[in-house]
């Protein structure tokens, strides 16, 4: 794994983003407090201050992914229609919340992530999905395959590639995974869109970073990242699963197995 910009900071994010750079972030994935809970970390930003810095330390085409839920969906994406772009649907396939209301209304399985981008296009590494291969069948005169999600252009094969939808089926993590933060969201999904959003030794911001997920997301990714927390515990949290990643990188280097 390369070196690279590598930092963990314990405060208040609006403060500590004052200290990055203007223009320095390839992106932001962040899963900011919802304010839905009681809980004292469950707290909305400033949404106008956060803009400000976001805007500010963040490259021109940066993507900006936040994880949401409604009704903070909504509120995140008011806060800065003009960058809105969309939203992926996180499935989380085997975690259904909101049994108290089932009389009601459905149980719900999935949140939001919503995209914003300054201007121009992000980094967009399309992770394409696996399917069963197929030959396309052409009728007319002029036969066409559009796109090449997949497909041989000349003879019409798909090799069983497909391009991804903005619904991510990715399961939840179990309750015993999920100890070290109460909205700790599955490594594998925020590898998923790192990679979709970056490529390998780009910065990555997380300034509200719970367990950390997001640095070890980009250890796994060969990504640069700079995550901060401001509660003392989950801040202890992310130093030692960083710590545990080294622990585990360095043996297998000294096996032989580098990543």
């Amino acid at each position: 794994m390369s070196e690279g910009k590598k930092e963990i900071l314990l405060g208040d994010c609006l403060e500590l983003m004052k200290d990055i750079p203007n223009g320095s972030i390839d992106m932001i994935l962040c899963d900011l407090p919802y304010g839905t809970t009681d809980l004292g970390w469950d707290c909305l930003l400033d949404m106008f201050e956060l803009w400000n810095e976001y805007n500010r330390i963040t490259k021109p085409n940066a993507a900006i992914v936040l994880t949401a839920s409604q009704p903070f969906t909504s509120k995140l994406i008011m806060s800065n229609i003009e960058n809105f772009k969309y939203v992926w649907i996180w499935d989380k396939v085997n975690r259904f919340t909101g049994y108290g209301n089932v009389s009601f209304m459905p149980l719900k399985r999935h949140e939001d992530i919503c995209v914003f981008v300054k201007q121009g296009k992000p980094t967009f590494n399309k992770q394409m999905e696996i399917g069963t291969p197929y030959v396309a069948k052409r009728t007319g005169k002029k036969p066409e395959v559009y796109g090449n999600g997949g497909l041989n252009p000349k003879n019409g094969i798909n090799n069983g590639t497909r391009y991804p939808t903005d619904i991510i089926s990715i399961k939840a993590d179990r309750k015993k995974e999920m100890g070290q933060h109460p909205t700790q969201k599955p490594l594998e999904l925020f590898e998923y869109l790192i990679k979709t959003y970056t490529n390998e030794n780009d910065l990555v911001l997380d300034n509200t970073a719970g367990s950390g997920t997001t640095a070890i997301a980009c250890l796994n990714t060969k990504r640069q990242f700079i995550v901060m927390e401001k509660e003392q515990k989950y801040y202890d949290i992310i130093l030692k699963r960083v710590a545990d990643f080294n622990k585990n990188f360095e043996q297998q280097t000294l096996f032989g197995n580098e990543m």
